[in-house]
Parts: C-alpha cells; structure tokens; sequence
C-alpha cells in the first residue's frame, strides 16, 4: 500500500517536470501575443493617429501664426514663423484677400524674411499653395475654422498635407509633405519592429529565469517523492519560500517523517511479531521434544516396573532372594522416576519464573564445603580425590547456588574415574561478582557438543549413558538457575579433564527478587 502510494505521488510529481517547460512557453506565447498586438495596432492605425496628431499639430500653428498676425507685430511674427519652420519641418504661405502671396517660407530662405512680396516667381509652389486654398471649404473658412487638404503635385512628384485658415482678411496655408510622414511612419515601424525583436529576446530570457525559479522546488519536491518511493525519508526538501510552493515543500517534509516512523514502527512490529513467531515454534519444537524425551526416558523404569511387578505376581520369584532382589528393583526405577519428575518440575518452575528466589548474604566457601560434605556417601569406596579452595561472599539466593553447586559436583563424581581428582574453587571477578567452578577428571567431550550439555535429556555415548545415572535434566537446571541469578553457567574442557563454571553477579537482579 505504502509502495503504490509512493508511486502515485512520484508520477505526479514527475510531471511538474514539464511545468518548467509549460511555464517558460505561457510567457513567451503572451509575450508574443503582446508584441503582434502592438504591431497590429501599428499597421493599421498608425498612419491615422500620426495623421490625426498631424493635424492637430497644424491646428496650434495656426492659432499660433494667427495670434501673432492679428497683434501686429511684424517682429513677433517673423521669429513665431521662423521658430516654427525650424522646429516642425513646416512650410508656411501668407496670402491676401486678393489671392497674392505675401510669405512663403521656401522664398523666404532664398531671399531672407520679407513681407509684401510677390512670390510668383516660384510658381510651382504658387500652384501649390492656390491648389490648397481653391480645395478648402469656404464655409470652414468664413466661420473662423480651419480645413485641411491634401493636394497632389505631379511635377513635384509630392504630395503635401496642407491646412488652410484665415488670418483676418488674409490666408494662412501650412503645408507638410507627406514623403515626410511616410519616412517617419517608416522609422517608426522600423524602430517597433527591432524594439519587439529585443523586448521578445528579453521575456524569452526573463520567462527562462521565472520559469526555474518557481518549478526548481517543485523539481525538488519530485526528487524528494521520488526518495520517498524508494523508501529513502533523509532526502528533504530544503526550500526556505514562505508562499504557497513552500507550503507544499514542508507538508512533503512531514509527510516523509510521518511514513518513515509509520514504516519503522511497522517494521519494528513485523521484527517482533517474526520473533515472537520463531519463539512459540521453537518452544512448540521444545515441547514436542521434551515429551519424546520424558516418554523414553519414563518407558524403561516403567517397563522394569511393570515386569518385575507381573513377575512376582506370577510367583515367579520364588526364593526370599529373589522376592527381594524384584521389589529392590521396583523400588529403585520408582526412585528414579520421582527424582526425574522431581527436577522436570523443578526446572518448569524455574524456567516460568516461579522459584521463589531471595537475596542473601551468600559465603562461597562455605557453600563448597557443603557441597562437598553431602556427596561423601556417593564418594564411598571410590578413592577420589577431592579438594576446594577459595571464597568470598555476593548478594544472591544461597539455595539455587547450593543446588547448581550440588548438579556439579554429583555430575563430577558420576563421570570422574575411580581414584580421580575433583576440584572446587571459588573466586571474587573484578566487578565484585564470583566465578564458581567444578573440575573433574576424566575424559573430555568433543567441542562441538559442549553448548548441547545444557539441553534437556541430551546425551552423549562417553559422558551421558543411562548407566551412569543421570537423569539429563540436572545441567538444564543449572541453565535455568543462572538465567534466574543474573548470572552465566559454561562448560570447557582444560587439560586433564572438564570443568564447569557459574559466574554470579556481586547483587542478585531486583527482577529475580523474593519481593517481585
């Protein structure tokens, strides 16, 4: 589920990829659109605004020319006239009531400023200007306005705009070429079109860095998915935006702590839950094994049992001796089996955590000497050697050590050859807790089977034959009894023989208390 999820979110975030692209595309697309709009706007109304604006430029020359007519003032006229051809690229004609013209501005670079005079020597420009005034509107005229032209002149091989008013009893004519206005519509479109060029390059540009600099985090964010799905939560995103991309970045973040210990705590349950499984099969396995071991081992003292016991009933014992020697036997495999089921219990017991355990003031030394004085009847006859030495004291349940010491040394004496040596010997460690061991002569068992000793009912064909006695539980008890201590049990061969050990801590665990 988790996985799918991971997935779906990397998709989706894989495709922001093309945002980039997308983005970068928007800007430039409106960029374009922006840039053929102005263009449009330019070829299509251009020549009309600049016509317009023309016109209107015209229209404040001659209130200009007209109010300085009307003052009187020759002075003032000829710098307005001369301001104004100079600065507009405007040809101005003055003409009479009588249709003769008074100014002219071409004439008027030709022969200076003069007034009064006439003009027709120029009668090209005379036709012009005769053409423009036969052209306007006499109403316009008569009303005080003004009217425009456009007059055509085939030997000049130009077309002029002209503006025509009155100047009192007089005519104004203003006239503009339009070869003019075509050059500078020219210079303008010109000018629009490299300017579009320049201002497209510059969004295409611009449109490249806000293009990367809104969709890096989002790319961010996809490689972080894309971890995420791998189920790799170190990869964060690092954004530091505080708008809507960086919000999204910090959900992503905690989403991907949310998973990982989602993912850990499963993990961490699944490990329990495989430990748990591995645990109840080998305590099944354990179970299946102890009852096939209690089975063979309860089958001989019972079949004894059960002949010898037929036996005697059918009188087949029929000598004191013999009646005896039956009922020995009974006795013997009945003892047995009580001791066998005995130390099960015992042991039951201390692997469930029943044995009562307390805490004692415990004197090593003093407990190997006990154990050496309760074994003398097993020693009888045998010529064994057996010595203990060393000491010292820890804070743990005298009883359980009494019995492991007691396992030891019984189990010693089975294996240990008549006229052998046994050792006891007690010593405090280093972090103030004891080591108790047991040496006995003998032969040795193979390496491989040590860690086996500790098992219920195992046997091997040189230590642990039936005919020696044993039980095979009294290690597993020794086992249980320093898991229950704190403590540890081990069994090593060293020269000359085998020795077993019990390494005690200096304070019995709180857990193993008597008061838990």
């Amino acid at each position: 589920m988790f996985r799918q999820l991971f997935q779906n979110l990397s998709l989706r975030f894989s495709l922001l990829r093309s945002v980039k692209i997308k983005f970068f595309a928007a800007i430039a697309a409106v960029a374009l659109v922006f840039i053929v709009i102005i263009s449009c706007l330019n070829l299509f109304f251009y020549d009309s605004y600049y016509m317009a604006q023309r016109q209107n430029s015209l229209t404040k020359i001659y209130e200009e020319v007209r109010t300085s007519y009307s003052a009187g003032d020759s002075a003032a006229l000829e710098e307005a006239l001369f301001r104004i051809e100079n600065s507009d690229s405007v040809r101005l004609t003055i003409l009479n009531a009588s249709g003769s013209v008074v100014y002219d501005s071409d004439m008027s670079r030709q022969n200076g400023m003069q007034f009064g005079v006439d003009f027709f020597a120029n009668w090209k420009m005379a036709q012009l200007v005769r053409s423009a005034l036969a052209a306007a509107d006499p109403q316009k005229l008569s009303a005080g306005g003004v009217d425009f032209v456009a007059v055509q002149m085939n030997d000049l091989h130009e077309n002029f705009l002209c503006l025509v008013g009155m100047l009192g009893d007089d005519y104004l004519v203003a006239r503009i070429p339009f070869a003019y206005m075509e050059q500078n519509s020219m210079f303008n479109s010109t000018f629009l079109l490299l300017t579009g060029l320049i201002t497209f390059l510059v969004c295409l540009i611009l449109s490249a860095i806000l293009a990367s600099h809104f969709t890096k985090p989002l790319i961010e964010m996809g490689e972080v998915a894309k971890a995420m799905t791998r189920l790799d939560f170190s990869k964060k995103y690092e954004g530091r935006r505080v708008d809507e991309i960086g919000q999204l970045g910090d959900s992503l973040n905690l989403l991907s702590d949310h998973l990982e210990e989602a993912i850990r705590e499963l993990r961490t349950s699944n490990e329990q839950l495989e430990q748990e499984i591995h645990e109840k099969e080998r305590i099944d396995e354990m179970r299946r094994e102890f009852i096939i071991n209690v089975s063979h081992e309860l089958k001989t003292p019972i079949a004894l049992i059960q002949g010898y016991a037929e036996g005697l009933t059918a009188g087949v014992a029929e000598s004191p001796e013999d009646r005896d020697f039956y009922c020995n036997t009974i006795a013997e495999e009945a003892d047995r089996m009580n001791t066998m089921v005995t130390q099960l219990l015992s042991l039951s017991r201390l692997e469930l955590g029943r044995e009562t355990v307390r805490r004692d003031t415990v004197d090593l030394g003093a407990c190997l000497r006990r154990a050496v004085e309760k074994t003398a009847v097993l020693r009888a006859g045998r010529d064994l050697d057996v010595t203990c030495t060393g000491g010292g004291t820890v804070e743990s349940d005298e009883n359980l050590i009494d019995q492991v010491i007691m396992n030891y040394m019984t189990n010693a004496i089975r294996y240990t050859p008549d006229g052998g040596r046994i050792a006891l010997s007690a010593e405090q460690t280093a972090d103030g807790g004891a080591r108790l061991a047991v040496f006995n002569e003998g032969e040795g068992v193979a390496e491989d089977e040590l860690p086996k000793l500790w098992e219920k009912f195992y046997r091997t064909d040189k230590a642990r034959s039936r005919a020696s006695g044993g039980t095979g539980v009294g290690l597993s008890i020794v086992r249980a009894s320093a898991v229950l201590l704190g403590g540890a049990c081990d069994a090593r061969n060293v020269p000359g023989g085998i020795e077993f050990s019990l390494t005690l801590p200096r304070l019995l665990p709180v857990s193993s208390a008597a008061d838990r």
